[in-house]
């Protein structure tokens, strides 16, 4: 909910955000050198080569118990040396008390070192390389604690009307018609976050509220009618880079992701052109002849131009953000209703997102091949994050999450009527099933999906069940979307019904 907040109280806002970023680079700093120490053991560098050897290997040894008891044997040294989310919050004391007047315990302990844990977190157990200290700026959120049986948080309090945080009286701006709005500020408030987010010409203040229980239900103020329902029955997703394909009992839809949101990269360049040339007239003692940055620690010298285009690449960023995840949380409502078990293919967007770094040559031309990837469409169109937020909401309702099929077992190569795998080719979208039907793949596939059981088993009987009113709503999809004259990004569905367009044999 957006915070009404006065010049003065904006300023105050930044001054402990810019504390709050001072005692978290403390406390890393803090912890990185007790993890330099810790690395320089005998003990722990044994331990740590053992289990890079081992995650180098295949599969089955990273899954075996040889590599667990080594985590487990790592595990007790970084706890021993305090490099646990408890020793963190422990250690926060030595670090905020100077602060005192700004930033109390709570957002200290609560929120400041365990963002640092987070951060070791991701280096220990997950893909993290290093840990960054953070720059001004990047503070973006800071929360108070929470106590049992006490509505409204610790340090940063919700009041009904307003957010008190030491001293400084922040109020709401509350709709009263809003009925949805008033039915869950009725609800127990575990704790509260304040958020900072760019705007065009002055920053924007938030306040989130993590509220006890399953959110209140939505109802249309005019007829009554329950907003966003759940639907029954199994529904199979596709995910791609840019599209979705969704086909449950009733319904089949095929739909591109966060089609208004633009591609920003043109208007980016140009911003970073304007402030590499600012930057490189006040710093030119900086950078070598030849244009490339001298190595080791320098001051820079920002001018009024530069902080003001910082700024603005700040808010044009925010606005496709804003508008990306809008989009988003609209489309999860619409899938929502569809059914109430939802089955897709785990994929790791991250490896598509990342550049390639072997050098392969094509064998025709005898030219390397490209090594992008498909990095910036996965920025614009963001597919995990709607993902994340369709088994957010399913979650929330008390439903299970989404049920996500090993990239091993290979569903998108089945041919449910011949009882065959045929090696996917990416580069064909329409199959032409046995009995001549011609089917947009990807529709396909979400179709096999839909009938994935618990065990990840297709159900083969389901299969062959509805198969003739999957092709009913296949065929009056195709003829609404060329009635409409729609077309996604390499999806036109006039090739549905133009046989000399190359078709995959399923």
């Amino acid at each position: 909910m957006p915070l009404i907040t006065e010049k003065w109280q904006s300023d105050k806002l930044n001054k402990r955000f810019e504390i709050a970023r001072q005692i978290y680079n403390s406390l890393l700093g803090h912890e990185l050198s007790i993890y330099h120490e810790l690395q320089k053991s005998d003990e722990y560098a044994e331990v740590q080569s053992q289990i890079d050897s081992i995650l180098k290997q295949d599969q089955e040894l990273r899954d075996s118990a040889a590599l667990k008891k080594l985590f487990q044997e790592r595990g007790v040294l970084l706890k021993n040396a305090g490099l646990t989310e408890y020793g963190m919050m422990n250690e926060m004391k030595n670090f905020y008390k100077h602060f005192n007047d700004n930033i109390g315990s709570s957002v200290a302990v609560h929120c400041i070192a365990s963002q640092v844990w987070t951060a070791f977190d991701k280096l220990f157990y997950g893909d993290g390389k290093k840990v960054r200290f953070k720059r001004r700026g990047d503070i973006r959120s800071l929360k108070g604690g929470a106590i049992t049986g006490k509505s409204g948080g610790t340090e940063i309090m919700f009041k009904g009307t307003y957010i008190e945080w030491k001293g400084l009286v922040l109020r709401i701006k509350l709709d009263p018609d809003n009925a949805y709005e008033s039915d869950m500020l009725q609800r127990h408030v575990k704790y509260c976050r304040i958020v900072k987010e760019p705007g065009k010409n002055k920053d924007h203040w938030y306040v989130q509220l993590m509220l006890e229980g399953i959110p209140a239900v939505k109802y249309d103020p005019e007829t009554g009618e329950v907003l966003h329902s759940t639907g029954r029955g199994n529904v199979g997703i596709v995910v791609g880079t840019q599209l979705i394909a969704c086909v449950s009992e009733n319904d089949i839809t095929i739909r591109e992701m966060a089609d208004k949101v633009q591609d920003i990269e043109k208007q980016k360049a140009a911003i970073q052109r304007k402030m590499d040339r600012s930057r490189r007239t006040l710093n030119p003692n900086n950078y070598n002849e030849n244009g490339t940055i001298k190595k080791g620690a320098h001051k820079w010298i920002k001018s009024k131009r530069y902080i003001l285009l910082q700024k603005e690449l700040a808010y044009v960023q925010h606005q496709q953000a804003d508008v990306r995840k809008r989009q988003h949380t609209e489309m999860a409502n619409e899938i929502i209703a569809m059914g109430d078990r939802f089955i897709t293919k785990d994929i790791q967007w991250g490896e598509y997102a990342r550049k390639k770094t072997e050098t392969t040559v094509n064998e025709k031309t005898g030219q390397p091949k490209s090594k992008k990837s498909y990095g910036k469409v996965i920025a614009n169109k963001a597919p995990a994050m709607l993902t994340g937020i369709i088994n957010q909401k399913l979650v929330s309702r008390g439903l299970a999450g989404i049920h996500k099929v090993p990239t091993d077992v290979k569903i998108n190569q089945f041919n449910h009527i011949t009882g065959e795998y045929t090696k996917d080719d990416p580069k064909v979208k329409w199959l032409v099933m046995p009995d001549g039907k011609r089917i947009y793949k990807r529709i396909y596939q979400a179709f096999l999906l839909q009938h994935v059981k618990e065990d990840d088993s297709l159900d083969i009987e389901g299969l062959a069940r509805d198969y003739d009113k999957f092709l009913t709503m296949h065929d009056e999809l195709m003829c609404r979307l060329q009635a409409e004259g729609k077309k996604y990004p390499g999806f036109d569905p006039k090739e549905w019904s133009e046989p000399t367009v190359q078709g995959q044999s399923a």
